[in-house]
């Protein structure tokens, strides 16, 4: 891995969509996956991502793995630890024949803009409620589109969880899930939630075959629990799910179709 390269384009954080340097993918290998079978990418951030592609490989035939980092605009935090955990992904998956690439850093700040940041106060005017990370998943799913595109691979492993030891996410309730899948589904792209009804923290950990805390060991958000109250509980009343549907129907889909399109008619990055 190129740490240099890699340390710079997580401190700037380019627009990096489909045209990617050579030294993270070059056109030799895209040709190269272009014709494999079998070739599956899988979304890497934090334990649940991992627990993802070893609950998947369980019942299913992969030849390459392509891990994928997508970066968004509030992350913080050291990004060498995720890099430890992919070369770990890496050997793991080299004593079970399967080949593993190094990782592919991906993102677009404008995207993520569009759909978590730029329309704040249209969002509460018109649905009643707001939190960035219903958007945010949304963009971490479909930013990886043009990529899965590019070298002819229909699978993306997600490590999206209804439920965290009964504990409950705005991004991860059923809803949201069902519809990030099927905004995928539109550009032929399946994208898996293996973990999706793991409830028990301690399954996934025997999942991983280590002993791996929940939220430890990964990145950060600056808005993470921003929809939790001071109390610590979830404001969930039923009326919000009819607004999350309104929001991915009226808002969502629109922004993501613009976007994916102009990518994958190659005509640059935004």
């Amino acid at each position: 891995m190129q740490l240099i390269e890699i340390y710079k384009i997580w401190s700037e954080k380019p627009e990096i969509i489909v045209d990617f340097p050579d030294w993270m993918l070059s056109k030799k290998s895209i040709k190269e996956l272009q014709g494999q079978k079998d070739v599956v990418i899988a979304e890497i951030a934090g334990r649940d991502s991992f627990a993802a592609v070893f609950k998947y490989l369980e019942n299913h035939s992969v030849n390459v793995l392509v891990p994928t980092i997508a970066y968004t605009a509030t992350e913080y935090g050291s990004v060498d630890i995720t890099l430890k955990k992919c070369m770990g992904l890496k050997e793991r998956l080299k004593s079970n024949g399967i080949r593993c690439l190094d990782p592919i850093f991906l993102g677009s700040p404008t995207f993520w803009w569009k759909l978590c940041g730029r329309y704040i106060s249209y969002l509460i005017d018109e649905f009643g409620f707001y939190t960035p990370c219903i958007g945010c998943h949304l963009y971490l799913h479909t930013i990886r589109i043009p990529l899965a595109k590019l070298i002819n691979s229909d699978i993306i492993i997600s490590g999206e969880r209804e439920k965290h030891d009964g504990k409950m996410k705005l991004n991860q309730t059923d809803v949201a899930l069902n519809y990030y899948t099927k905004i995928c589904s539109r550009y032929n792209i399946n994208l898996v939630h293996p973990i999706r009804y793991i409830d028990n923290g301690q399954e996934i950990t025997s999942i991983l075959q280590e002993e791996w805390a929940e939220g430890k060991e990964q990145l950060k958000c600056v808005l993470s629990k921003n929809y939790i109250s001071k109390e610590g509980k979830v404001y969930y009343p039923k009326e919000i799910v009819l607004k999350t549907k309104s929001f991915f129907e009226e808002f969502a889909i629109p922004i993501v179709d613009a976007s994916i399109n102009k990518w994958c008619r190659n005509d640059g990055n935004q």
